[in-house]
């Protein structure tokens, strides 16, 4: 009994015909173009030893192919080194090393185990994208799969280029058992997910999401996180689908902008999901988002009656001003948006820094709150020439004439205070 012959067959699935590594299909993927390399004063110490040179050298030099005029002993010559090699196919390193150089080469010579891991280790060392690729492919057409799949669960390397072989040629089925069997489930979960939101058709991606949500995020071990995220995206398509299909698809953030833009903002405590505030605490929008889309949606609608009720906080003692925006960045969107100068004093008034306040106030125009700024910091002569610069019967005029009379006042009133104690 031939124990050789019975390994070899155990170890070998297929039966066809021997893979051939010159298709287009496959030697297309280089990762890396040996002519991206500088042709001229480019140590080439850096790239390989002298040794592994030499043998890339010496593996050119040989006549692969019988010469189109040859004689009878370069003939026999010839078959004579075919035999040779699949008798005793060569080390590792040289099929690797001509792979490297785009040499055509027989893998199918390799029939042990022992000489198929050595070529995808010597592949491997190489770190070359196209022979790891160019010999796992060999693996996978002559191993059993639970072999291949053995080999492959130490080398991430040579997953990763399977991986991506597979799901651009969109072998799904190939793609999650290889996941599974290496017990990367949540690997599988994501390259499911990735291809359902990909698909254009908005139902036929709904039911592809839901099966991901049951079949994978529901499972024990799953993400919380992940099964969460999946729950609302699934449960926002169904919201969208009910109240409007124009929102099909869309982000959530858009769809909280149409929710304030049919909210009557006069029932903010209303439960119904058409409450912005309720439809933000559903999805898990940040105070800061939330605050950010209501802002623009009632600026768009001139509602700038709703701005004070957005970030007013009341309580059973007073109401208090609280926002999650830089307040700077706040008033500038509203200059943006047109605000009435009111609108925008009454945010500039929540600035405390004098200094900044001012600065802010001057570049969007808000004369009042300019006029504010210097009353407080008793610049008299900066607020002398603003009253001069501004047209006489105007409300701006008007005010500034009133304040600096009434700096006046106080200055003549702590002068006479000061000289009554001398």
């Amino acid at each position: 009994m031939n124990t050789q012959a019975e390994d070899d067959d155990y170890w070998d699935k297929s039966d066809s015909k021997a893979y051939n590594f010159d298709d287009d299909e496959v030697s297309n993927i280089s990762e890396v173009s040996y002519e991206d390399f500088p042709q001229s004063d480019f140590p080439l110490n850096l790239l390989i030893s002298d040794h592994d040179l030499q043998m890339v050298l010496d593996e050119q030099s040989r006549k692969d192919t019988l010469p189109i005029k040859f004689t009878q002993d370069e003939e026999l010559r010839f078959l004579r080194n075919k035999f040779q090699e699949e008798r005793y196919p060569p080390p590792a390193s040289v099929i690797v090393s001509r792979l490297l150089i785009g040499r055509p080469v027989s893998l199918e010579v390799y029939r042990s185990l022992a000489q198929k891991t050595e070529l995808l280790d010597e592949a491997i060392a190489s770190g070359n994208g196209d022979a790891i690729l160019r010999i796992v492919l060999f693996l996978s057409r002559s191993l059993k799969k639970k072999i291949l799949y053995q080999l492959l669960q130490n080398r991430p390397e040579a997953v990763n280029h399977y991986i991506n072989y597979l799901s651009t040629r969109l072998q799904v089925s190939e793609c999650v058992d290889l996941w599974t069997i290496l017990g990367k489930q949540q690997e599988a979960a994501m390259f499911q997910y990735r291809l359902a939101v990909t698909t254009s058709n908005v139902d036929l991606k709904r039911r592809k999401l839901a099966k991901v949500h049951s079949d994978y995020f529901l499972q024990p071990g799953a993400s919380q996180f992940h099964a969460r995220f999946l729950a609302d995206q699934l449960n926002l398509l169904e919201w969208q689908s009910a109240e409007d299909k124009s929102l099909l698809d869309k982000p959530v953030l858009e769809s909280l902008y149409r929710v304030c833009q049919r909210h009557k903002w006069s029932d903010n405590k209303s439960p119904s999901p058409g409450n912005p505030y309720n439809f933000a605490k559903a999805y898990q929008i940040s105070a800061s988002q939330f605050e950010w889309i209501a802002l623009n949606e009632r600026a768009r609608s001139k509602a700038w009656k709703d701005l004070d009720g957005l970030f007013e906080k009341k309580t059973f003692i007073k109401a208090s001003f609280a926002i999650n925006i830089p307040l700077d960045k706040v008033i500038l969107r509203l200059h943006e948006l047109e605000a009435p100068f009111p609108v925008l004093n009454t945010f500039l008034g929540k600035i405390d820094d004098t200094q900044k306040r001012l600065s802010l106030a001057r570049k969007v125009g808000a004369v009042r709150s300019v006029i504010d700024c210097l009353v407080a910091m008793k610049d008299k002569a900066e607020l002398v020439n603003l009253r001069n610069g501004l047209v006489e019967g105007t409300p701006e005029r008007f005010y500034a004439e009133n304040c600096l009379e009434s700096l006046n006042s106080k200055w003549k009133a702590e002068s006479i205070k000061v000289s009554i104690k001398k």
